[in-house]
């Protein structure tokens, strides 16, 4: 997962699904004073492809898709057409097959800026594959012009679903955000995540890295890993912060039909690391391989039973 010099590698990793109830708030247009508001843009909104962009009266969701598609064809209740080639997948190993037909109904969408500029960023499911749990996603990101054009579209998923994370931004500089995605998928007793971060470097949607995260519940202890990002205080020569990725690991007792098991003590564990821009390679390098260990050994403890420590 985690990235060394000279080149960014990313793996595929185990995640947690996390079950929360998202807050659909509709999503500022940014002004000259969207710097300001930046600690307050952790939002993004469902919208239907044939609603009108905020801000943008006469232009549509569906065109600014018809760009990255150009054969989209509008029906009653979402929009079909089809893509002469895969997606350029954000994860290296993931991608290379879609739909016979793209279809997309409704979407995710968010602004974040980029070098104190607005940027629209588009997520949809483009329809299913049957020989795979892995399903396309389309992220689309487009400026915030008068009319918005497109700058750059990849696949970014990883799993069965793929939607923002909550929150979908991270500050990343003074003014600067990065996307945040999940991709996800869940079982009765366990579920999976796999959480990228995406930076837009020049025209390009870059990934910074990939974090793996896990939840399993059994008779008598319930356990759940969940991901966080904090912006650090940028210095006075990058433009960019140094990024805090935490996964934080939580162990409690779960009352379930456990005849005479042990109800398990509840318990915590944080692992962290920082981020820090790399000049010459263009992206954000871990200055450790802390999270690295630390999903490796939870990826061991999988396969064994839940225990808690005296």
């Amino acid at each position: 997962m985690i990235a060394f010099p000279p080149k960014l590698s990313h793996r595929r990793g185990t995640l947690v699904a996390v079950c929360a109830a998202f807050a659909l708030i509709l999503v500022p247009v940014w002004t000259a004073e969207s710097q300001a508001l930046m600690a307050n843009s952790y939002d993004w909104q469902l919208a239907d492809i044939h609603a009108d962009v905020p801000g943008h009266a006469g232009i549509s969701f569906f065109n600014l898709l018809k760009q990255v598609v150009p054969d989209l064809a509008e029906n009653e209740n979402s929009a079909t057409g089809r893509s002469r080639e895969p997606f350029r997948h954000i994860v290296d190993g993931y991608g290379g097959d879609l739909p016979d037909r793209i279809a997309i109904s409704s979407l995710q969408v968010t602004t974040f800026m980029v070098a104190g500029e607005a940027r629209i960023a588009i997520l949809a499911d483009i329809g299913q594959l049957e020989t795979t749990i892995e399903q396309p996603a389309l992220l689309a990101v487009f400026d915030g012009g008068e009319s918005p054009k497109l700058i750059d579209a990849v696949d970014v998923g990883m799993d069965r679903d793929t939607s923002f994370a909550l929150p979908a931004l991270v500050n990343i500089g003074r003014s600067d955000q990065a996307l945040v995605i999940r991709s996800y998928h869940f079982n009765s007793s366990e579920s999976f995540e796999t959480t990228a971060m995406i930076f837009l470097q020049g025209r390009e949607l870059e990934l910074v890295d990939t974090f793996s995260t896990y939840a399993i519940r059994t008779c008598s202890e319930q356990m759940t890993q969940v991901v966080k990002f904090a912006e650090q205080s940028a210095d006075d020569v990058s433009a960019y912060s140094e990024i805090l990725a935490t996964i934080e690991e939580r162990r409690s007792g779960f009352q379930g039909n456990c005849n005479d098991e042990i109800v398990a003590k509840p318990i915590s564990e944080i692992a962290s690391v920082v981020y820090r821009w790399n000049a010459e390679l263009d992206n954000f390098i871990a200055v450790s391989d802390t999270l690295e260990r630390f999903e490796t050994q939870a990826a061991e403890r999988m396969s064994a039973p839940l225990s808690t420590p005296e």
